[in-house]
């Protein structure tokens, strides 16, 4: 039976399809509440930020406008057409630099520098809202008029109030930069620091891990943060990829609201970073109860549910279906622990198997024992059924010897007959020692030796440890025999020896266990059809006439020695066939004398 057809799984699912319609309902309102506060919280803030990004914009404008109205004023003319030297040149600088003090301090405190750049004379001031004059400033705003004012086309004034704003990085400071071109070579130009810009996005509460920035559509940042996942590169890259103004960002495990809304006058972004949970965290004390407590409520509850169920249900049961499974394993001495002062279902049903196990030993022991009766009987059975087998053969020797007038091979035959059905005669024995065996088959074998005289010879080669080893009667000879009757007289007749090797050696991978008997002969093999049922097991299970005596000795091993040890058929690679028994040494015979 399956885990899905289990009582234990069916209680379980049951269960859970009760409460997982609830949980879920739970999870939604709640999912439902998180993005209502999302919602509002992001327009609210999407409001605040827009109103922030036109008004920069407006002073960004009137910035530029500024530039243009310099057309109007009365010293840039001087500055186009005067040489440094030129008092009057000097005058007009100074003017227009206490201009731009006092401009730059009033109306438009958030410009940080104004300047002027006349390329004829290579020559620059400029004025900044903290009123310094600093040598480093001068250099780094000549190098840069130098390289991008020097070969620049004049700029159109009909075009001069939709020129963006341009992000450049000076001294390690960024700034929004606009240059105009007041004609004959003099360009102006207004500096405006970053930061200056979000002096009002900073003020927003974003939470801790929060903080409103600029970027450019490069994901560059404008204006330093304090916030380490602001500095993060792809951070920024995530938020630059975002479509619209508003997205929810994932980052080191945790979800980020933001809000984005670009500069209609620069290439800026102004950018507004929320943590989810500082979102969340006006949430009322209901939905956190349903967000955190309901789960946990849920779980726990489940958790005394199965711990319930397993001591009252499926404990029991397991226990109930480990015994039934070990009594169908033949385990019938299983007992399950039944409680007489419990009278549940489960102790009843103990009660009942422990029972019925009882019976069932007692009739296995009854079937067991009648069952070792036949098996005797099937084996003596089988040990006399090799006799007459051979005897045949026998007969068959002696009949070609006498046609041929042989007496003295006749009597020498006869003795050895006499000896070899002495020992056939010992049928009552359920084993012998190896040695006794031996013996047999070097009668046999002398007897075709006498009647193939100069064609068949032999070599036994048993180890002296060996001969004591007990082997069942009449389990190598028939092998032999077969050697003799298939592989001599079905070999070529090309004039060489037929030999029979019967060796012994001990088990490479268990010695002392298992000895291996080995018979091979250089005859024509086994035939393919024939190996392949031997090897498969069918050899054994369907048997047959031909070849009797390989299915008596694969019938009789089984019988005695079970999965232990086992016989190997093969051919060898000079040609000829090979029997190896891996014999055991010390199992149990499971057949005794009686």
């Amino acid at each position: 039976m399956g885990f899905w057809q289990s009582v234990r799984f069916r209680i379980v699912f049951g269960f859970i399809l009760i409460i997982a319609p609830l949980v879920l309902f739970l999870f939604y309102n709640n999912l439902y509440a998180m993005e209502v506060v999302r919602g509002q919280i992001s327009s609210h803030y999407n409001k605040l930020l827009m109103a922030n990004v036109q008004e920069n914009d407006k002073i960004l404008e009137e910035y530029k406008r500024y530039l243009i109205r310099l057309e109007r004023n009365s010293d840039i003319p001087l500055l186009q057409s005067l040489k440094p030297l030129d008092s009057d040149y000097n005058l007009a600088k100074i003017r227009l630099n206490n201009q731009f003090v006092l401009d730059s301090g009033g109306i438009y405190y958030s410009m940080d520098t104004l300047f002027i750049y006349i390329r004829g004379n290579d020559d620059l001031f400029f004025a900044t809202s903290d009123n310094t004059n600093n040598t480093e400033k001068q250099e780094i705003l000549m190098k840069w008029s130098r390289e991008n004012l020097m070969s620049s086309k004049l700029i159109d004034p009909a075009l001069a109030e939709s020129s963006r704003w341009s992000s450049v990085e000076l001294d390690g400071m960024n700034y929004l930069l606009s240059t105009y071109d007041l004609g004959l070579n003099v360009y102006a130009g207004v500096l405006v620091r970053t930061p200056s810009l979000l002096r009002v996005l900073e003020n927003f509460s974003v939470g801790p891990e929060g903080g409103a920035f600029l970027m450019n559509s490069k994901g560059n940042l404008l204006a330093d943060s304090p916030s380490p996942l602001i500095k993060e590169r792809e951070f920024r890259d995530k938020i630059a990829q975002t479509s619209g103004t508003y997205g929810e960002i994932r980052q080191g495990g945790k979800s980020y609201l933001v809000l984005s809304r670009p500069s209609a006058r620069a290439d800026v972004n102004y950018v507004i970073v929320m943590p989810e949970s500082s979102l969340l965290q006006n949430l009322p004390s209901f939905q956190k109860i349903l967000y955190y407590w309901i789960p946990l409520m849920v779980a726990v509850l489940l958790t005394f549910y199965l711990i319930f169920l397993q001591r009252i249900i499926f404990k029991p049961l397991v226990s109930l279906i480990r015994g039934m499974r070990k009594l169908g394993q033949g385990r019938f001495d299983i007992r399950l622990p039944a409680n007489a002062s419990n009278n549940t279902e489960f102790a009843f049903l103990s009660r009942t198997f422990n029972q019925m196990a009882e019976q069932i030993e007692s009739l296995k022991i009854d079937v067991y024992e009648e069952q070792l009766r036949v098996q005797r009987a099937e084996y003596k059975h089988l040990q006399i059924q090799i006799n007459p087998h051979f005897y045949m053969n026998s007969l068959n020797i002696i009949y070609n010897l006498a046609a041929l007038k042989d007496y003295k091979t006749v009597q020498k035959l006869s003795l050895h007959l006499a000896d070899y059905f002495r020992f056939l005669m010992q049928s009552n024995r359920t084993v012998v020692p190896l040695e006794e065996e031996i013996k047999h088959i070097r009668h046999y074998l002398e007897i075709q030796k006498l009647r193939y005289v100069n064609k068949l010879d032999y070599e036994l080669a048993i180890d002296a440890r060996h001969q004591a080893c007990p082997i069942a009667p009449l389990m190598i000879q028939p092998f032999v025999e077969n050697s003799v009757i298939h592989g001599f007289n079905k070999r070529p007749q090309n004039g060489t020896l037929f030999r029979i090797r019967i060796a012994s050696r001990e088990d490479e991978e268990e010695p002392g266990r298992y000895v291996v008997l080995t018979i091979e002969d250089n005859g024509s093999g086994f035939p393919r059809e024939m190996l392949d049922d031997l090897e498969s097991g069918r050899y054994v299970s369907e048997g047959g006439d031909q070849h009797l005596g390989i299915w008596n000795i694969l019938r009789r091993f089984k019988m005695l020695y079970g999965d232990n040890g086992g016989i190997r058929f093969y051919n060898l690679p000079e040609g000829g066939a090979g029997v190896e028994v891996r014999l055991p040494t010390d199992a149990p015979i499971r057949l005794d004398n009686e």
